[in-house]
C-alpha cells in the first residue's frame, strides 16, 4: 500500500513550500509518505514537484457540467446569467472544450509516470448544494459522463488506471451495486475501477453522529457492492460529520426563492463546511482500510497552515495505527 498526500499545482499550496522541490520531499519523508496524489497535472513544474514524486493525478472537476455538455443554453443562463460567465466557467463555449482538456490532462499523467487518474462522476448546480433539490438522476450523469470518458480515450495510447470517486451529489455515490456496474459497462475503456472517498460516502447520510458510525456505514456499503469491492483502488481518507449542518441547511433554504452569484464564494463556503477534510482520530478506521486493503491510500486533508496539516496528518497516522 502506498501511503500519499493530495497536492496541488496551484499557488496557495506550493508556495506553502516555498516552491522548493526539497522541502517538498522532506515533508514527504518525515511523514513516511510514499508520494503525491496531484491536481491540476498540467501546471506542474518539475523543478518544484519532481514527476517521481506523483503516483497518481485528481483530474480536474467541473461540478456543474451536464447542461454545458447537452448544450442546453437556457438552463445555462438561469444558473451562470450570461454566456460570458459560462465560458469562462468552462474555458470555451462546446462540449469539445472539456473533452481536449481531460485529454491534456491524461497525456500529462502519462509523462509524469501516473500510475492512476481519479475522477469525479457527478453534476450538482449551485443553488441544489443548499437545497438539495437536484434536477437529474444518478443514471442520466452516469450515462452522460461515460459519453464523455469515452470521447476523452478515443485516440489515447494509455493504461494508466481510471479510478472513478464517488460524490453525495447526483451521479457515482457508490451506494448502489447497479449504478456501480452501470458506469463500468459504459465506459469503453479497460483498465478501470474506484476511489473510495470516505468523506464524500458519510456525507451521503445526513444521521452519523460519531466515527465509529461512520465506519460502519461505510463498511456495510462497501459489502453491499459485492464483487465490485474488489475494484477499489485507493482510499481518499479524511471524516465528515456535517449531517446536522446539512439539514439545517435543506430545512432553510428549501422551497425559498433564494438567488447567488453564479460560482459565488458563499457556496464554496458552503460546501467546505459539508467536506472539510479534517482527519479520523478514532482507531476504528483501521477496521476500513483492513477490509479494503486499498493500493493507494491518499491522506486528502486541508490545513490552514503546514503546521496545522503535520498535526492533521500526525491525528489521523494515530488513527490507523501508521
Amino acid at each position: 500500500m502506498l501511503k500519499l498526500m493530495n497536492l496541488s499545482t496551484y499557488n496557495y499550496d506550493v508556495e506553502r513550500f516555498d516552491c522548493n522541490k526539497n522541502n517538498i520531499i522532506n515533508f514527504l519523508r518525515k511523514h513516511k509518505m510514499n508520494g503525491i496524489e496531484l491536481l491540476h497535472p498540467i501546471g506542474l513544474d518539475e523543478n518544484i514537484i519532481p514527476y517521481n514524486l506523483v503516483k497518481g493525478v485528481h483530474l480536474k472537476y467541473y461540478p456543474t457540467w451536464l447542461d454545458f455538455w447537452n448544450n442546453n443554453t437556457q438552463e445555462l443562463l438561469k444558473q451562470f446569467k450570461s454566456l460570458d460567465v459560462v465560458e469562462k466557467y468552462y474555458g470555451g463555449t462546446n462540449r469539445e472544450i472539456m473533452i481536449e482538456h481531460y485529454k491534456k490532462e491524461i497525456k500529462m499523467a502519462d509523462k509524469i509516470g501516473a500510475e492512476y487518474a481519479v475522477l469525479h462522476v457527478a453534476h450538482v448546480q449551485e443553488k441544489h448544494v443548499f437545497n438539495y433539490d437536484f434536477t437529474y438522476t444518478d443514471e442520466e450523469i452516469i450515462d452522460a459522463a461515460s459519453d464523455l470518458i469515452n470521447e476523452v480515450f478515443k485516440g489515447i495510447d494509455t493504461n494508466i488506471k481510471l479510478l472513478f470517486e464517488n460524490e453525495w451529489w447526483p451521479g457515482f455515490t457508490m451506494l448502489s451495486y447497479e449504478n456501480a456496474y452501470r458506469l463500468l459497462d459504459k465506459v469503453n475503456y479497460s483498465n478501470k475501477g474506484f476511489v473510495l472517498d470516505t468523506s464524500h460516502l458519510m456525507n451521503t447520510n445526513l444521521h452519523l453522529k460519531s466515527e465509529k458510525q461512520g465506519i460502519e456505514y461505510i463498511i456495510d456499503t462497501v459489502k453491499n457492492l459485492g464483487e465490485l469491492k474488489k475494484l477499489i483502488k485507493g482510499i481518499h481518507l479524511n471524516c465528515s460529520l456535517s449531517g446536522e449542518y446539512v439539514m439545517e441547511k435543506i430545512n432553510s433554504t428549501r422551497g425559498s426563492d433564494f438567488t447567488l452569484p453564479p460560482v459565488s464564494e458563499e457556496m464554496y463556503m458552503h460546501v467546505f463546511n459539508i467536506d472539510s477534510h479534517k482527519p479520523f482520530t478514532d482507531t476504528c478506521v483501521k477496521r476500513l482500510l483492513d477490509f479494503v486493503k486499498p493500493e493507494y491510500l491518499v491522506y486528502e486533508l486541508v490545513g490552514n497552515s503546514i503546521g496545522e496539516l503535520e498535526k492533521y496528518i500526525e491525528t489521523q497516522d494515530a488513527a490507523c495505527l501508521l
